[in-house]
C-alpha cells in the first residue's frame, strides 16, 4: 500500500490542482466480479462483494492524472480482505521526468518494491534496461508495523486508520499479501500499482501466531517450523499465481512482458478460468441492461454479445 505514486507527482507539478475524475466508481459503492480501470481494461476481483472505502483523483499536468480507489471486504468488523489500486497515466509528456521516479520507487525504494527483502516469500519479475517492468511480490504482512510503526517518509495509510477508527473496525494481526507494479510504456501510457491483503483466517482458517514480521511464523527464516503455516502459504502462493496471470489478462499483457509460470498447477489453470467466467457474466449483465434500456439494438447486442463470449475463451 503505497503512496509514493502520488506524493512524488504531487511534489513535482503541485501548481496544477484541479480534480478530475477516472472512475465511476464513488466511496459506499460495492463491487464484484471486476474493477474496470479503463474501458478496455480491468482487474478481477476475489469472490464476494468488494466496497470501495477510499477514491482519490487528480489532474495534475498536460494530461497527466493520477487515482487511488481502495476496496474492502468485513467480516465480524474485521477487514478480511484489502484491495488497493493506484494508476498515473498520460506519461509519455514527461518521460524525462518519469523514468528515474518509477526506477526509484520500484527497484530502489527503503522498503518492499521489487527488490530481494528476507521477508519475501516469492519475488518475480520481468525488468527492460529501462523503467520498464511487470513485478509482483508474496508476503505477509506485520499490520501493526505498516499501519503505525514504520518509518518509511513514502508510505501513507493514514486513511485506513481513520477508516477503521469510524467504523469500528479492529486490524488482524497478519495479513499475507500480494504487490504488483506495471509499466510497460509499449502497451499502455500507464504505471499501475496494486496491494492485496487478505487474513489467513479468512484465506485458509488458519489464525495467526504471531503478528510481528521477524517472529512471524509466515517469514522464510521460520516458516518450516510450522507446518500448518507454511501450507497456507504455499496455497497462498498458488492462488495468487493465478490471480496475477488473470490480471495480465485484464490488461492484456502478453509476449515479453508476461511472467512465466511453469509449475502453474491445474486448480492454479481453474482459478485464471473462473476469473476469466466471472469477468464475462459482468460484461454480458451489463449488455444485457443496456439492451433492456434500449442503447443496444437487437444487431449490436447481439454481436458484441458474441464478442464478450469468444474473448473468453
Amino acid at each position: 500500500m503505497k503512496k509514493k505514486l502520488v506524493i512524488l507527482f504531487l511534489f513535482l507539478f503541485s501548481f496544477n490542482n484541479t480534480s478530475y475524475a477516472t472512475f465511476k466508481y464513488k466511496v459506499g459503492d460495492f463491487v464484484s466480479g471486476g474493477l474496470n480501470i479503463t474501458s478496455k481494461h480491468s482487474i478481477p476481483l476475489s469472490e464476494g462483494n468488494w466496497k470501495v472505502i477510499y477514491w482519490y483523483g487528480e489532474h495534475i499536468f498536460r494530461g497527466i492524472h493520477v487515482y487511488t480507489i481502495t476496496l474492502a471486504q468485513i467480516e465480524n468488523k474485521v477487514p478480511t480482505k484489502i484491495l488497493e489500486i493506484s494508476k498515473a497515466e498520460g506519461l509519455n509528456a514527461i518521460l524525462g521526468y518519469i523514468n528515474p521516479i518509477i526506477i526509484t520507487s520500484t527497484f530502489k525504494p527503503k522498503r518492499h518494491g521489487c527488490v530481494e527483502r528476507s521477508y519475501y516469500t516469492l519475488l518475480k519479475y520481468y525488468r527492460s534496461k529501462g523503467a520498464t517492468h511487470n513485478c509482483f511480490s508474496i508476503k505477509h504482512y506485520d499490520t501493526n508495523f505498516e499501519l503505525y510503526e514504520h518509518n518509511d517518509p513514502d508510505r501513507d495509510l493514514g486513511y485506513l486508520i481513520n477508516w477503521a477508527d469510524k467504523n469500528n473496525l479492529t486490524f488482524p494481526k497478519t495479513y499475507l499479501g500480494y504487490d504488483l507494479s506495471v509499466y510497460i510504456p509499449r502497451k499502455a501510457d500507464r504505471w499501475l500499482r496494486i496491494d492485496y491483503l487478505q487474513t489467513p483466517e479468512s484465506f485458509a482458517n488458519y489464525n495467526s501466531l504471531y503478528g510481528s514480521e521477524t517472529q512471524s511464523e509466515f517469514h522464510p527464516q521460520n516458516i518450516s517450523s510450522y507446518p500448518k503455516a507454511k501450507k497456507t502459504m504455499n496455497e497462498w502462493i498458488n492462488y495468487i499465481t493465478s490471480y496475477h496471470v488473470s490480471i495480465e489478462e485484464g490488461l492484456r499483457i502478453d509476449g515479453k512482458y508476461k511472467l512465466k509460470f511453469d509449475n502453474l498447477s491445474q486448480v492454479s489453470k481453474n482459478l485464471v478460468k473462473n476469473n476469466k467466467n466471472s469477468k464475462m457474466i459482468a460484461d454480458l449483465k451489463k449488455l444485457s441492461e443496456l439492451y433492456k434500456s434500449g442503447v443496444l439494438s437487437d444487431e449490436e447486442f447481439k454481436k458484441l454479445k458474441d464478442k464478450v463470449i469468444n474473448s473468453s475463451k
